[in-house]
Parts: C-alpha cells; sequence; structure tokens
C-alpha cells in the first residue's frame, strides 16, 4: 500500500462519506470509490461497506487508518520540531476542558515573552496520545485511588507533579434555600439530593465515584462538559462537584459545608522525553506551571 492508500482510509473514517473524503483530498466520489475499488481488489478482501448513510470500515481498515493518523501526527510534529528559531513554532496542549481557560491565560503570558510561539490547546474526552505525538504536552490527573488515566502508560513519557485540587459541592441559592437551607451536607443526606455529574459515572474511575460511595443516585443531568454542568447548576438543578478556587466557574453557586473533605486530584504535565530540552516548549511548561501554582494559591486562600 501507498501513502495515498492510507490517506483514503483515514479521511474516510474521519469524514464517513466518499464525498467528504474527496474534498478534503482533492478528488471526486467516484474517483475515491475507484481507488477503493482497486485497493480491495489487490488486497483481496473488503475493506469499505457503503450504506445509505455513508461508508463504514472493517476493522483491517480501522486499524490502517489509525495507522495513517500516527503518522500524520509523528510527521507534523517533527515539522514543529524543524522551526528556524529555538522558539519558533506551535506548542500543542491536551487538556480537560475545564482547564481550558487556565490554559490560554498562560499561553497569553507566554507570548509576551515569546512571541513566535504558538499554542494549541485541544479539550477532548479521549486524550492525545502522549507517546506518539498527538499532542506535545498533556494536563493529567492521578486518581485518588492512584490509577492513571490510560494515555499515560508508556516509557517515552516523562511527568512533571503539579500539586492537588481539592473539590467540593456547589449549589444556586434557590436550590440551597429548597432543600438545604443549612447549606450543610451530611453523609447520609446524599441520597436526598440531585446531583449534575459527568457523563462517565460509574462506568469509569472519575470524581463522581465519590458521590456514589455516599449514596447518591440521582442524577438528572450527565455531561463531559465543565460549562455545561455548571450552568445547570446555576439553574437550580441540582448539586455539582467544582473544583475549590475556580472562580470564574463556580460564579453564582454558593458552596455547601462537607462533613467529610472533599475528593481531590493530583496532577502532573506529561510530555514525551524528546521535548524535554526543546526550548519552545519549555517555555510553555514554564508559563503552564506558574499558572497551575496561582490555581492552588487561590484554592488555599478560597479553603482558608
Amino acid at each position: 500500500m501507498s501513502w495515498d492508500d492510507y490517506r483514503l482510509l483515514l479521511e474516510l473514517r474521519r469524514h464517513g462519506s466518499f464525498l467528504a473524503a474527496g474534498v478534503r483530498l482533492g478528488l471526486s466520489a467516484s474517483t475515491v470509490m475507484r481507488r477503493i475499488g482497486k485497493l480491495e481488489e489487490d488486497l483481496g478482501r473488503t475493506l469499505v461497506h457503503r450504506t445509505a448513510r455513508g461508508v463504514w470500515l472493517e476493522p483491517e481498515a480501522e486499524e490502517l487508518a489509525r495507522m495513517a493518523e500516527q503518522f500524520e501526527h509523528a510527521l507534523a510534529a517533527r515539522v514543529r520540531d524543524a522551526a528556524a528559531s529555538p522558539f519558533a513554532g506551535s506548542v500543542r496542549v491536551s487538556v480537560s476542558d475545564g482547564f481550558a481557560p487556565y490554559i490560554a491565560e498562560a499561553a497569553v503570558r507566554v507570548r509576551r515573552v515569546h512571541p513566535e510561539i504558538h499554542v494549541e490547546i485541544v479539550t477532548e474526552q479521549r486524550y492525545a496520545d502522549l507517546s506518539t505525538r498527538e499532542a506535545d504536552i498533556g494536563l493529567r490527573a492521578i486518581s485518588p485511588v492512584g490509577a492513571r488515566t490510560r494515555s499515560d502508560a508508556s516509557p517515552v513519557l516523562i511527568e512533571k507533579p503539579l500539586g492537588d485540587i481539592v473539590s467540593g459541592l456547589f449549589a444556586s441559592r434557590d436550590y440551597l434555600d429548597q432543600h438545604l437551607p443549612s447549606r450543610k451536607l451530611a453523609d447520609a443526606d446524599f441520597s436526598a439530593h440531585d446531583f449534575i455529574v459527568d457523563e462517565y459515572v460509574g462506568r469509569r474511575p472519575c470524581m463522581t465515584d465519590w458521590l456514589l460511595q455516599r449514596g447518591a443516585h440521582r442524577f438528572p443531568l450527565r455531561t463531559n462538559s465543565v460549562a455545561a454542568r455548571m450552568h445547570a447548576a446555576r439553574a437550580g438543578m441540582g448539586l455539582v462537584i467544582g473544583a475549590i478556587g475556580a472562580v470564574d466557574e463556580q460564579r453564582g453557586l454558593e458552596r455547601v459545608r462537607l462533613e467529610t473533605p472533599g475528593p481531590s486530584l493530583t496532577f502532573c504535565l506529561v510530555m514525551h522525553e524528546e521535548l524535554r530540552k526543546v526550548p519552545r516548549v519549555r517555555a510553555v511548561v514554564s508559563a503552564l506551571t506558574e499558572m497551575f501554582d496561582a490555581y492552588l494559591e487561590g484554592q488555599r486562600l478560597a479553603d482558608g
């Protein structure tokens, strides 16, 4: 197979139709169909299924498309690394959407000193694979039970510890006036309240497991969007877990006193070992570390 064959499968996987893949590659839909047909004939097997709603790939074709995607990311990373100036080029940072505003502020600060650096912020529920350079830097968490996030189990990755973020429970004044006027929640009372949670509740280790352990079972809204969770909480839908000190996120919400401390996560910066001496990456890491230190200081003041 040639690289063009791999790219065909990759764009079909991404866009789900011959027409969309052709637009991306500068080809007609009929040309894409003809080339896929020729590839299937050469390999002696079906790779792509045509349906009224688009196309779907056989597992073997999916694997070939993933290989192409990894090569594409690696090539883009090499291009970033080959910039003429030590600081010129882009740095791609992978984070959960709740941290995106803080990463954006770090980007503002680093560009004041190094305007030739371009920062790309990727917020996604599937963490970027740092070992294959889908991103240059990842902000990652270690769960309360010590289980590391999926993408960090690689010997080529290094990490820089940042600190612990402690969470609390928040709700609107209307919700608290109606359902929890004391503003204090005992462990035995979790089952009587509504909670707005991450969509992964009960399906993998996450912060919401802390609620399940205390008997919470009423979840009127599940979403992986921090902004959506906070909006629903401000509208009075229920209680929501939030990081203490995240002032902008929790504007319009009141913090609830807890019988036992809220859950915490230990955070670290993770990156490929090849990047430890790249000037622009070191500059972004420094800015991110400063932002996290400021965040932790705000957390201490809010919790003090």
